[in-house]
Parts: structure tokens; C-alpha cells; sequence
């Protein structure tokens, strides 16, 4: 009889442990499965930080010396170039066009017509003419005897205007003053005032200086 109470107290008591056998079972399962989800996705790598692009040296304007040479160094290769594209004759005119960024020149040959050459702010291309220009009678005779005074050159006119006043030469010409045959030029200094200068066509002496404030 006590064999019996006790084969049957084992049974329950084994009856009654499956279903929390079966409990923590199924608790280890969910266990794993809530481990996999709770693993962080790997990190998205940070976008590699791009470096920004070397900029461009700046050209220092400075006192504007910079700008001052490579003008003045313009103006006589594209007199030169104008001059060439004609294939001869006097250049009496030359001035900076378009905010500085090209010139416009003016050639006399032998017959005393003007021919019109544009070039490219370097001087170096021509970019437009040469284009004969409308002459009568007495614009060939002025054009001629204005060729026939300038014993300088544009070149060497444009150096006497920059010994008078230190600047960038933007524009320069032949020109009559009281009788006597003269270039007349503008120079712009580093502050930017215009100087407007003549000079003998002859000789390359200052005949007048004066600051220009029709701006």
C-alpha cells in the first residue's frame, strides 16, 4: 500500500513538472530569438568627409602693380599684332574696349586710310578686322601728317606717359593741340584716378597733365 502511494505521488509529481518543463522550453527559444533581433545592425560607416578642393591662388591686387604690368605689357604686343594683321603701316590709335578685356586699334598705312583691328586683352589674337574705315580727303591728309610727326612709336609713348604717372595706359592716340601733333593718352593709377597726358609726338615731352574727373 505504501508502494502504491508513493508510484502514484511520483506520477503527479511528474505530470505536474512537463508543463513547466515545457514552459522553460519554450522561454529558452524565445530567449534565442529575442537575442538575434536585439543585435545591433552593424554601424552604417560615415560618409568618408570629402576635402574641399584646393582654391586657386588668389592674385594679390596690392598697390595694383600686377595689373599695371600686364596691361601695360599688352598694350604694345597688341598694337604689334594689330599691325601685323594689316601687314604693314602706323598704328595711331589703340584704347582698351569691352571693361578692359579687349582693345580696339587703328592702323594708317602708306595711302593714308585707317584700317580697325580688335584683339584679345593679351594682345596676342585677332579677334575682328581689319576693316577699312570710311576716309575722305582730308581725314587722309590728317592721318598722314599725324604719321609723318610721331617720330615715337606707340610703344615708346606709352613708356613716357607711365614715367609721367605710374599707372596702366587704357587708351592712346595721335591727336592735334594747338598746331602740333601730340599723343594723347589716358593713365589709370593703382587708386584708380585717370591722368590724361599729351605729350609731343616728336619729341615725347609733357605738353599737359591733368587729372580726369568726368567720371
Amino acid at each position: 500500500m505504501q508502494t502504491t502511494t508513493k508510484t502514484t505521488a511520483r506520477r503527479i509529481a511528474l505530470i505536474t513538472a512537463l508543463p513547466l518543463v515545457g514552459a522553460l522550453a519554450l522561454t529558452g527559444c524565445s530567449s534565442d530569438d529575442d537575442d538575434r533581433d536585439d543585435v545591433a545592425a552593424p554601424a552604417a560607416s560615415a560618409p568618408a568627409a570629402s576635402t574641399p578642393a584646393a582654391s586657386a591662388p588668389s592674385v594679390a591686387s596690392g598697390d595694383g602693380s600686377a595689373a599695371t604690368a600686364a596691361g601695360n605689357d599688352a598694350l604694345p604686343t597688341a598694337a604689334a599684332t594689330a599691325r601685323k594683321a594689316v601687314g604693314s603701316g602706323t598704328v595711331t590709335s589703340i584704347e582698351q574696349e569691352a571693361g578692359g578685356t579687349s582693345w580696339e586699334v587703328l592702323v594708317v598705312t602708306s595711302d593714308g586710310t585707317e584700317q580697325e583691328v580688335h584683339v584679345d586683352v593679351d594682345g596676342r589674337r585677332t579677334t575682328a578686322g581689319p576693316t577699312k574705315e570710311t576716309s575722305d580727303a582730308d581725314d587722309v591728309a590728317e592721318a598722314k601728317r599725324f604719321v609723318a610727326a610721331a617720330d615715337l612709336s606707340v610703344a615708346q609713348a606709352a613708356s613716357a606717359l607711365t614715367k609721367t604717372v605710374s599707372g596702366t595706359v587704357t587708351e592712346l592716340a595721335l591727336d592735334d593741340h594747338a598746331g602740333a601733333v601730340v599723343w594723347e593718352g589716358e593713365v589709370r593709377d593703382a587708386s584708380g584716378t585717370k591722368h590724361s597726358i599729351r605729350i609731343d609726338a616728336g619729341s615725347g615731352e609733357v605738353v599737359t597733365n591733368t587729372v580726369d574727373t568726368d567720371d
